[in-house]
């Protein structure tokens, strides 16, 4: 079970026993089944990577997510799952979450670390796409990014946040390249940058804003019906861990204060929760995430920061405010976030990207650091899908 909403539940798998399975969800019933591409079960050297004896396993119904709706919000739905040899078994149980009170105002949606331009992955580089590719498949990143923008189009979103580290190496091609995906969408695009896109001597925000993507050093918003996002720039030349001046927290802290309504703050780095750091890529350095924070919490305490650069999804207060990170397009379990913003709260929900050639490829990229990856990056379902109400000062104002 992936995510949640209050009508509608995504559920993942990496593999299925056939390829014609039924999923069973309250009254809903789904025919679910897709076969593996040849390339999925490749590895170094085009070695079959599912063995047993020597010789490889009969393909199954490969990795694949599917989207149920028709359910009732704040309810528990039991998941079966029945097809030939498979009597109908419980695989998981489901809880819907409550929709937020008042009306629904509007919807975005975000992606984080795109990072086109890679070309492989893990600790000794050891997971790359076929080689060579099938006809007409892009790169992974591409692929996984364009899948993750169509998919939260379908889903809804006016517009799409795009959170940093959209390139590998911040070169020419790359920044081209994610500036063909973006112009691709069929609604707005806000974006930021990440510490990959600043690595070269490339001038990464001059280069966007004359293709049409305003990307500034400077805060900046823009005001969606019921929130304000608040754009603020973190990634440092030469540098993994964040920073943000004192000017650009006063600024945003100005932003924040100058509205009626809630604010959502959007960063590549998130502000690191303790005095020392606990995990690993470094966030936001702990004097600059304590000023951004405590500005932050002054000027309107209606505010929710979201972030990318950990590649892992969590949700974590700091300071009296609510931190929420998202992970990456590209690598497992690859996806994007939805927002609803309604009149008294918002409600995040991560999907996996579901789209069969992108999903192979991450849940592929799951063994990544000896499989601690699949473990560390998903996070709990209470950090991928939640609800968050505004404080009732800002209710009423709205």
């Amino acid at each position: 079970m992936f995510a949640v909403e209050d009508r509608a539940v995504q559920i993942a798998w990496a593999w299925l026993p056939s390829s014609d399975m039924t999923i069973e969800i309250g009254d809903q019933r789904l025919e679910v089944g897709i076969a593996p591409p040849a390339w999925y079960r490749e590895a170094r050297g085009g070695r079959p990577v599912r063995v047993q004896g020597g010789q490889p396993l009969p393909a199954r119904a490969g990795p694949g997510a599917v989207t149920v709706g028709g359910l009732e919000p704040s309810t528990t739905y039991d998941v079966c799952l029945k097809g030939p040899g498979t009597p109908r078994t419980k695989v998981a149980s489901a809880t819907t979450l409550p929709k937020p009170p008042g009306r629904l105002l509007a919807r975005f949606a975000s992606i984080s670390d795109c990072h086109i331009g890679e070309r492989r992955l893990g600790l000794f580089n050891s997971l790359h796409d076929p080689r060579p590719r099938p006809r007409g498949m892009v790169p992974y990143p591409t692929r996984c990014a364009r899948a993750a923008i169509s998919e939260a189009e379908s889903w809804g979103a006016e517009l799409l946040v795009a959170k940093g580290d959209l390139t590998q190496k911040g070169t020419a091609d790359e920044l081209y390249a994610v500036i063909d995906i973006f112009r691709s969408a069929a609604i707005p695009v806000e974006a930021i940058l990440g510490n990959h896109d600043i690595r070269g001597p490339l001038k990464a925000a001059e280069v966007m804003s004359s293709c049409g993507f305003p990307v500034s050093r400077e805060p900046r918003a823009r005001d969606l019906p019921g929130a304000r996002l608040v754009f603020g720039h973190s990634p440092v030349p030469d540098l993994h861990v964040g920073a943000v001046s004192a000017p650009d927290a006063a600024a945003m802290a100005r932003l924040a204060r100058d509205t009626d309504g809630p604010v959502v703050v959007v960063m590549h780095h998130p502000p690191q929760r303790w005095l020392v750091e606990t995990h690993y890529p470094p966030s936001i350095s702990w004097p600059d995430s304590t000023r951004l924070v405590s500005g932050l919490v002054a000027a309107n305490p209606a505010t929710l920061i979201i972030a990318g650069h950990t590649h892992r999804n969590r949700r974590y207060p700091v300071g009296g405010l609510t931190v929420a990170e998202v992970g990456s397009t590209k690598d497992y379990p690859g996806q994007w976030a939805g927002y609803s913003v309604y009149e008294g709260g918002i409600r995040q929900v991560v999907f996996r990207v579901a789209e069969p050639s992108a999903i192979a490829w991450t849940e592929s990229t799951r063994r990544v650091l000896g499989g601690i990856w699949g473990w560390w990056s998903p996070g709990r379902l209470s950090d991928r899908c939640w609800t968050l109400e505004w404080p009732n000062r800002v209710v009423a104002a709205s």
